[in-house]
Parts: C-alpha cells; sequence; structure tokens
C-alpha cells in the first residue's frame, strides 16, 4: 500500500510539474521555466526505480542522454547542437533496444511496412530544414529511422497483442513522432508559441507512457 501511495504522489508530481513548465514557458517566465524543464527527467527516473522490480540500464543510460540532450539544446548555442542531436539518437537508440523482442519473425515484414510511411514523412519535414541541419544531417536521418521504426514495431505490436502494454507503447510511440516533427517546424521553420507547446506536452506524456509500458511488459512476464 505504501508504494502504491509512493507512486501515485510521483505520478501526479510528475505531471504537476510538466504542467507547471508548460505554463511558465507559455508565460515566458524562463527562470522558472527552467528549474521545471530540469527536473522532469530525474521527477521519471525516481518513479522507474519505484516502480520497477527488474532495473533497466538500458533505459536509465537512455534517460540520462535525454537529459543531455536536453541540456545542449536549452542552452541554444549552435556549438552544442551537433552534440544535442548525437545524445537524441543516442536516447532513441536505447528505446529501439528495450522494444527488440517484440519482433518475430512473423511480424517482421508488416513492421517493415509500417514503419515506412512515418519515415517518409520525417524525410519530408527534414529536407524542409535541410540548410538549418548542417553537420547534423545525417544523424537527424539515423534519429528519424529509429522514430519511425518505434512506430512500426508499436502499430503491429499493438494490433497482434492488444494488451495494455502494447496501448501504452503505442501511444508513446505516436507522441514521440508528432514531437519530432513539432520541433522541426518551430525550430527551423515557424517559430510558434503552439507548436512549442505541442513540444512540451507530447515529449512528457510520451516519456510516462513509455515508462507505463516497460512496467507493464515487466509484470506480464
Amino acid at each position: 500500500m505504501k508504494l502504491r501511495n509512493l507512486l501515485t504522489i510521483l505520478t501526479i508530481l510528475y505531471f504537476v510539474n510538466l504542467f507547471l513548465y508548460s505554463i511558465s514557458s507559455l508565460l515566458d517566465l524562463e527562470d522558472i521555466s527552467s528549474y521545471f524543464w530540469f527536473f522532469r527527467i530525474p521527477i521519471l527516473i525516481v518513479l522507474y526505480l519505484s516502480a520497477t522490480v527488474k532495473r533497466s540500464w538500458v533505459y536509465l543510460i537512455g534517460l540520462l542522454f535525454y537529459q543531455l540532450a536536453s541540456v545542449f539544446f536549452f542552452t541554444g548555442n549552435p556549438d552544442y547542437f551537433v552534440y544535442a542531436t548525437f545524445c537524441s539518437v543516442l536516447f532513441k537508440f536505447c528505446l529501439v533496444l528495450l522494444i527488440l523482442d517484440l519482433i518475430t519473425k512473423k511480424n517482421r515484414l508488416a513492421i517493415g511496412f509500417a514503419f515506412l510511411p512515418f519515415f517518409v514523412l520525417y524525410l519530408y519535414v527534414i529536407e524542409m530544414v535541410v540548410d538549418s541541419l548542417g553537420d547534423t544531417y545525417y544523424i537527424w536521418i539515423i534519429n528519424a529511422l529509429l522514430t519511425s521504426f518505434m512506430g512500426g514495431v508499436s502499430i503491429i505490436y499493438y494490433l497482434n497483442d492488444s494488451e495494455e502494454d502494447g496501448f501504452w507503447l503505442l501511444i508513446s510511440s505516436i507522441l514521440f513522432i508528432i514531437q519530432i516533427a513539432a520541433f522541426f517546424i518551430n525550430k527551423f521553420y515557424v517559430k510558434s508559441e503552439g507548436i512549442y507547446q505541442m513540444v512540451i506536452l507530447s515529449y512528457g506524456i510520451s516519456h510516462f507512457t513509455f515508462y507505463k509500458f516497460l512496467i507493464l511488459k515487466e509484470q506480464r512476464k
């Protein structure tokens, strides 16, 4: 009972932090929003460590890569953009490693067809801002490939085995896809607070839904 209460408190804290980060960003309170932004992933790490029985170091390392990527992006320094992009790819690579066991001989072809539309969409968005990417162009192609692959796996897994963990993975993958597209558009194409809010909320919720997927997947095993 105590553990359940702790998980409930941490979950509420995570979403309250996400909400306050969104509001403070919307009101242009940069000093305050930076605190909420920074503590989002640490809260998620504590939540995961409290909920899991079998700790996944791949997931934890992935979250650390994401936090590093966020720090580099947050500085706004163009010199750090390549480091941020590289850490972002490593984060996605860690997530892909965590879902590889969902691929079977029977669903490989279906996953290949399912991920292609996402990848084509990403290539189109990347082409829109290609002049702004510079040396990170090929890194973003890899990022797009990994994110699209996650989308393909999640769709086929959910269609073949519509358990609760598959639902959370599907939601997470869709939100990761939306986030990257919104990030590109907001950073390089059209600056918009509305689009930036989409980036904040889609990434915040996608992190939580992927965490839920991992915990439910662990419980099924």
